[in-house]
């Protein structure tokens, strides 16, 4: 596993970012390979050919997160499909259906939304046919400040939307830093996705459990330390 900054690959990959408060690394495989990841895979409808599957984008809860998505369209079809140029492509590697955002049919047109609530400390996502920034894009955000936006030369350099395997795209956040909120854009050709993980920043209750339990056990041995002294 290769792992870079926005920061220093800024000029290669086509990245505008603020700070580098994240860090990428891009995995082969169509699913996070992250310990303690939970995935939004979109679901499983009838075999859909001719356009978007019907029925709403997915909302709840995993991990502590709340999470939503809102925009683009979710699609469903085989390799032997055919659909106008640009319409959707299935990630290499996806299964059931796939949230492709793009600037036709007018029910796929972007931009997609992903909210987080109060925020993950990772997110990734298997990034099908990458295009360039100018096509594609991807923004993340900590509330309404912009951590990072890249194209398709993230995953693929050049990004000329062609795909022979699959890519999962992986991005961290620095300590202090959340993604609350991400973006995906296409100005031209759709944007398709699958296979949505992340890790929440704010532990679980067990997790706060075991720290105080952590520090009930190191003051317990403090106490016996200082009688030991004394």
């Amino acid at each position: 596993m290769k792992k870079t900054t926005l920061l220093s690959v800024a000029l290669l990959c086509g990245f505008s970012t603020a700070a580098s408060a994240l860090t990428l690394t891009v995995t082969n495989g169509p699913s996070s390979s992250e310990a303690g990841a939970l995935t939004v895979d979109f679901g499983v409808s009838p075999l859909n050919n001719v356009g978007p599957v019907s029925g709403s984008l997915p909302s709840g809860t995993l991990g502590g997160v709340t999470y939503s998505y809102s925009g683009g369209a979710l699609f469903n079809f085989d390799a032997s499909s055919s659909l106008p140029n640009g319409t959707a492509a299935r990630p290499v590697g996806s299964t059931g259906n796939f949230w492709s955002i793009g600037t036709s049919p007018s029910a796929q047109h972007g931009p997609g939304i992903v909210d987080l609530g109060a925020g993950v400390k990772y997110y990734g996502f298997l990034w099908g046919s990458p295009d360039p920034i100018g096509w594609n894009s991807v923004t993340f955000l900590n509330g309404a400040t912009p951590l990072g936006t890249l194209g398709g030369s993230a995953v693929l350099n050049p990004p000329n939307g062609n795909q022979t395997f699959a890519r999962y795209f992986n991005v961290f956040t620095d300590p202090g830093e959340v993604i609350t909120k991400i973006q995906f854009g296409a100005n031209q050709n759709a944007f398709e996705t699958d296979n949505h993980a992340f890790i929440g920043a704010v532990p679980e209750p067990e997790t706060y459990a075991m720290m105080l339990a952590g520090l009930g056990l190191l003051g317990w041995i403090g106490r016996r330390t200082k009688h030991k002294v004394a």
